[in-house]
């Protein structure tokens, strides 16, 4: 059996690795392959009964230093492998599928915008109001009343550059604003005219490794 949990581990975790990067597959997908590793580990076999099952496959699946067997949870490990393709986004202009619309899990989204931090220097890669570029913090962090008044589409494509000239950000606002938005707004107003832009390449950091670069293992 410690054969069997080790070959799972290393060799059988290592095929699925190139689909789950390249591809939001479905949770079926994920039942299917964790059903075959399941039944190997276990019994050698493709399928396996519950008596069969020593412990629960969520223990299983734990760091071997928290007290399981280290093989890797594929869901999870298909949301840190997407996110190269939002970091090589934000981070590098010239790859030629760059601009495109990247069909990722939201869990991936939510993820990628809690790790990176932005520096703003020309504005031209920075999202205005979903990444985190005023003072580490994002705007939904400081006005949260004011970004739900901004439609989905305005949020996931206007830069800090774009927002900033003849304050267009605030056009992106749309109805009308109770008292504690309104507070929120000024404050925001007040944060934002002090922002001077560069001509300088905005600089983004990977916050969970300390190189700043992303890293599928720190994520």
């Amino acid at each position: 059996m410690a054969d069997r949990v080790a070959w799972t581990r290393l060799v059988l975790s290592a095929v699925p690795i190139h689909v789950l990067i390249a591809i939001k597959v479905p949770k079926w997908f994920i039942k299917a392959i964790d059903k075959i590793w399941r039944g190997f580990a276990w019994t050698g076999r493709e399928n396996v009964n519950g008596g069969a099952c020593v412990v629960a496959w969520e223990k299983v699946q734990r760091p071997l230093d928290l007290g399981g067997h280290g093989i890797l949870n594929l869901e999870v490990m298909s949301w840190a492998l997407q996110i190269r393709w939002l970091w090589f986004q934000k981070t590098d202009h010239d790859k030629a599928w760059h601009g495109l619309d990247i069909q990722v899990h939201p869990n991936v989204i939510a993820l990628f915008n809690i790790a990176l931090e932005s520096h703003v220097r020309n504005g031209s890669s920075t999202l205005f109001w979903t990444d985190k570029w005023i003072m580490g913090c994002s705007l939904s962090d400081i006005a949260p009343n004011v970004v739900e008044r901004v439609t989905a589409r305005i949020q996931s494509s206007r830069s800090v550059a774009e927002g900033l000239q003849n304050n267009k950000w605030a056009d992106d606002i749309q109805g009308g604003l109770s008292l504690v938005g309104l507070f929120e707004y000024f404050q925001l107003w007040v944060s934002i005219a002090k922002i001077l832009l560069t001509q300088e390449e905005d600089i983004h950091i990977w916050s969970l490794d300390a190189s700043g670069q992303y890293t599928s293992k720190s994520t």
